[in-house]
């Protein structure tokens, strides 16, 4: 499939638009100076790339990056020629962004009132844009993006790790158009962080030559995305062409890269591959260039081998002059690079006048192996362009993009496997009390609930809770690496290691598989004891900072375990897992590895709690009774799934499921909101049906998403109630028993198709469930998810 750019938008530190942005980077004008919005408090330097253009506004006014978001994505549209007449209907129109920080400066606000008058007195409505995925659910309100939705949140990787699934999004026929980009405004959160790890200079950032740390920045950049066909056959205007992207994991450290640049190489080779050419073809090189000498040194010695292994490919840091916009940086200099193919001009990296960045540059250009394009812009014949994001943690990611009609389809962009060829080899899990596979599955049989604990708040409130023995947790994990795990780290190491007892991998076979981890809160204690202690002390705690980053957990399992194969996390709440295994299953089809880990894993933190408590009646003071209304009780957990390819696994493997068909689709709630209408979630369901191959009549069982709130479960009844399901098929609510796990649970609903073939009987809703079924007939279970916000994602599985 020929997948094209037909309209792009930015905003940033040095333009309001893309055409303000293009020129002033042709002129080496930096936006980069002292911000005025985050304080001084707990940071070495106040320097940034400010969205000069951009006033702030005070609360009740949309957050900051929906602000900035919504700009740079009406003017993405508009150029597309879609503003006025879109002939994409609403539901096939798709969302993949990518962000960093989302709301978290209206989480500061909050946080910070709680601390300073107690929870009563902070505002309960901060949250509705708190959470990572509100910031992606407004803005596909306010542009009526009703097909799949999906945020990344892969530190400053985000952006292009965006990209990628929407470009897969499209080769799937998941939708017909897609807005794919990333957008982080600043926050004190992100300050602070880069402060205590000494990441931050004094002076203007100078990558590649002074590197002596970077500057933050904020911004928002999109791409929209068309099959080609469908472009042309509208008259569109085609500015370029996205061939090929690239993701890996450098497995080395939890922060820094790995510095022989390895890992980083992996992902331009799987980029190139699929684009189906090589890096003798790479003209130009948007880099990562944040300005620390860590990340420098890398991706220096990853150009070395482009341009038949001699460097010279010209190349530039954008972030010399806008700052390091975290989450939507990949997204940026796309935009950057599709500008670059369009106008057939680079623009320069600016080196500051100082003695050490011209002295760096001087050093540069006497070796004459890189060509940084110091000072001014080039023009030159631009045929095929990288963007490369290198990020926190090891993960990386590289898009490549074309000139129109220059890229031609290969034998490797076409050669894809099916979905049928996937098959799922190991599963494991853990639930509220139940840190074992074993124990979970006892509980599902004996409908004994998992949420055994109770968490007492300030207030004197309090509330059932499904928490693990955090003891168990750690049994086997090296004490060097357990030392640097946060509880969400530990849940998801601890449900990899689980799996791996069931299918034993050698270490070659570790090194090429890939993890896509999801989480739908991510690292809250974390992030809430980071920002506890900059509130109260006045600084954060370094050794905090690194597990803040949502992707924390999927690089502590890839350190762990020794994964370099493709790596991204999802953060979008309960739809998380869902769409992990989403993208897990594209890479696996376009050949970028032969297995992938996907894990879900959420915490249950009193600080959760505190926040829901601020609502009447969303939580349950006793227990979770699905379709009761009694509220919802949360429970930490994580699943573990491994995917694999069956010409590559097989008979190396037993196949214990295959995922038949993923059905996506959203609605225009908004952030916090939750529509009346089950149309939405009646889509997912036909569509997760209708891509296995399947009718409704072919189904033997429903995992239902029920969580004991009507509003949600009532419309989820209506939505089933229209599939036309044989009256046999029973309906099943797993998290009467394991509590809401936020992420996990969808990813549950394998696990327990699995103990229903195998014969058990389950106690998941008043009488027990078996699901009889004839030696050799598989049995085939629809597994629902949602999340508030509106998005509704579902799958078939069949076991």
């Amino acid at each position: 499939m020929r997948v094209v750019v037909t309209g792009y938008g930015l905003v940033t530190a040095v333009g309001a638009d893309a055409d303000q942005t293009w020129a002033a980077l042709l002129q080496g004008q930096s936006g980069i100076a002292q911000n005025s919005l985050i304080s001084a408090q707990g940071v070495t330097s106040s320097l940034a790339g400010q969205a000069w253009t951009e006033a702030e506004i005070d609360h009740p006014a949309p957050e900051r990056g929906i602000r900035l978001g919504v700009k740079a994505l009406a003017e993405a549209v508009g150029r597309a020629g879609l503003a006025e007449a879109n002939p994409y209907p609403p539901a096939a129109r798709a969302l993949v962004l990518g962000t960093s920080m989302g709301g978290a400066r209206k989480g500061d606000v909050f946080h910070r009132q709680w601390i300073e008058g107690g929870l009563g007195s902070a505002d309960k409505t901060l949250l509705f844009e708190y959470p990572l995925h509100s910031t992606a659910d407004a803005i596909a309100a306010d542009f009526d993006l009703h097909g799949p939705r999906v945020v990344h949140s892969n530190a400053c990787a985000a952006g292009s790790v965006a990209i990628g699934h929407a470009y897969e999004m499209l080769c799937d026929g998941q939708a017909e158009v897609v807005v794919a980009g990333g957008v982080d405004p600043l926050a004190h959160l992100a300050f602070a962080g880069f402060s205590s790890l000494g990441a931050l200079t004094q002076l203007h950032c100078a990558p590649y030559t002074r590197s002596d740390g970077l500057n933050l920045g904020e911004g928002a950049g999109f791409l929209i995305l068309e099959e080609y066909d469908r472009a042309v056959a509208r008259g569109a205007r085609i500015h370029a062409e996205l061939i090929g992207f690239g993701l890996s994991a450098d497995a080395y450290h939890p922060t820094a890269p790995d510095p022989r640049g390895k890992g980083a190489l992996m992902a331009v080779n799987s980029a190139l591959r699929l684009a189906g050419t090589d890096s003798s073809a790479v003209d130009y090189v948007n880099g990562h260039g944040t300005g620390t000498p860590a990340n420098d040194s890398g991706e220096l010695k990853t150009l070395l081998s482009l341009g038949q292994g001699q460097g010279q490919v010209p190349m530039s840091s954008t972030k010399s002059m806008i700052g390091h916009t975290l989450g939507a940086a990949g997204a940026v200099e796309a935009v950057v690079a599709v500008l670059s193919l369009d106008h057939q001009r680079l623009h320069p990296t600016y080196v500051p006048p100082d003695p050490a960045a011209r002295e760096g540059l001087a050093k540069l250009q006497q070796a004459g192996r890189i060509d940084v394009i110091p000072d001014s812009a080039r023009t030159t014949a631009v045929d095929l362009a990288i963007s490369n994001s290198f990020a926190f943690g090891g993960n990386n990611a590289c898009v490549v993009l074309a000139r129109p009609g220059v890229a031609q389809p290969t034998a490797v962009t076409t050669a894809r496997r099916s979905q049928s060829d996937l098959i799922v080899t190991g599963l494991a899990a853990t639930a509220g009390s139940a840190v074992t596979t074993e124990a979970v599955r006892a509980a599902c049989g004996s409908g004994d609930q998992l949420y055994r604990d109770r968490v007492e708040l300030e207030d004197g409130s309090s509330f059932p809770v499904g928490l693990p023995d955090p003891r168990r947790l750690c049994e086997g994990v090296n004490p060097r690496i357990l030392r640097r795990l946060d509880p969400l780290g530990r849940l998801a190491v601890h449900a990899f290691a689980q799996l791996l007892k069931q299918r034993r991998l050698t270490p070659a076979q570790l090194a090429g598989t890939g993890v896509i981890f999801a989480t739908g809160i991510g690292p809250l204690s974390t992030v809430e004891a980071f920002q506890r202690g900059l509130i109260v002390n006045g600084q954060g705690d370094s050794r905090l900072f690194p597990n803040t980053v949502m992707n924390a957990a999927a690089g502590h399992v890839a350190v762990t375990f020794g994964l370099h194969g493709p790596t991204a996390t999802v953060c979008a709440g309960g739809t998380s897992g869902i769409s992990a295994l989403h993208l897990a299953s594209q890479l696996l089809r376009n050949r970028s590895c032969d297995r992938i880990a996907v894990i879900a894993a959420d915490e249950t933190p009193d600080c959760l709690l505190a926040g829901y408590s601020r609502y009447r009646g969303y939580l349950s003071s006793t227990e979770l009774t699905p379709y009761g209304n009694t509220g919802v009780v949360y429970s930490s957990g994580s699943v573990a799934l491994l995917l694999e390819a069956s010409d590559e696994a097989v008979p190396d493997a037993l196949p214990l499921a295959r995922v038949l068909g993923i059905g996506m689709a959203s609605d225009g709630s908004g952030s916090g909101g939750f529509s009346t209408d089950d149309e939405a979630w009646g889509r997912s369901f036909a569509s997760a049906i209708g891509r296995a191959g399947l009718t409704p009549a072919d189904l033997d069982l429903v995992v239902a998403a029920a969580y004991g709130r009507d509003r949600t479960d009532s419309i989820e009844q209506a939505a089933l109630g229209r599939l036309g399901l044989r009256a046999d098929v029973p309906v099943i609510a797993p998290r009467g028993v394991t509590g809401y796990l936020e992420s996990a649970s969808p990813l549950l609903g394998t696990l327990i198709a699995t103990w229903l073939r195998q014969g058990d009987s389950l106690r998941l809703g008043v009488t027990p469930t078996a699901v009889a079924r004839p030696e050799g007939q598989p049995l085939r279970a629809l597994v629902s998810g949602f999340s508030i916000g509106g998005n509704f994602q579902s799958y078939v599985v069949e076991v």
